[in-house]
């Protein structure tokens, strides 16, 4: 028992200098963004580096003279020098990025499979009410109305999110090369 206290104490301070860092910033709709990563648009701003409980670490102050002069490519630059310190730190970003993006896709799909069933059913129930020469409640109707519409807004989503996976994976393999070629530089 003493040994587990003492282990913890001693590995306390180290936990909260291995706590992960979170970038918080305006963007551009004047909305308060707090990421694990920060854009490149987000660095020629002031920005804060808190910590994970919201705790601001320091503060960055934007120089308005120095980004005004710089160019796309060079605040891009300026962000990947910055905020990476290897191509392995780019690539675990980009790891977690599509890991998330990935499981929101997977919780997408079993959602519009789960719609596709129960309209099945509802469909099947209305089918069966109008086989036995009745006519089909309007609340089935409306309900399968309802299905149809949740199925296309979720299709859309779906769609926003294999397209939004592919812009993540080909941003940060470009990332990835053009920090190697800072580096050689």
């Amino acid at each position: 028992m003493i040994k587990t206290i003492l282990l913890l104490v001693l590995m306390t301070p180290w936990m909260v200098l291995q706590a992960a860092e979170w970038y918080r910033y305006i963007n551009t709709e004047g909305v308060q963004v707090t990421t694990d990563t920060l854009p490149p648009e987000a660095t020629t701003g002031d920005y804060d580096v808190v910590s994970e409980t919201g705790r601001v670490l320091r503060s960055v102050k934007a120089s308005t003279f120095e980004s005004a002069e710089l160019t796309e490519a060079e605040k891009d630059d300026d962000y990947l020098l910055s905020s990476f310190s290897s191509d392995e730190d780019i690539r675990g970003l980009k790891q977690r990025k599509v890991l998330l993006l990935v499981r929101d896709i997977e919780q997408l799909e079993g959602t519009v499979a789960a719609l596709n069933g129960r309209e099945e059913a509802v469909f099947k129930q209305a089918s069966d009410i109008e086989l036995g020469g009745k006519t089909v409640p309007s609340a089935l109707t409306e309900q399968l109305a309802h299905i149809a519409q949740r199925k296309d807004e979720l299709l859309q989503v779906l769609q926003t999110r294999r397209a939004e996976r592919l812009t993540f994976e080909k941003r940060y393999d470009s990332y990835i090369e053009r920090f190697q070629q800072l580096k050689v530089e």
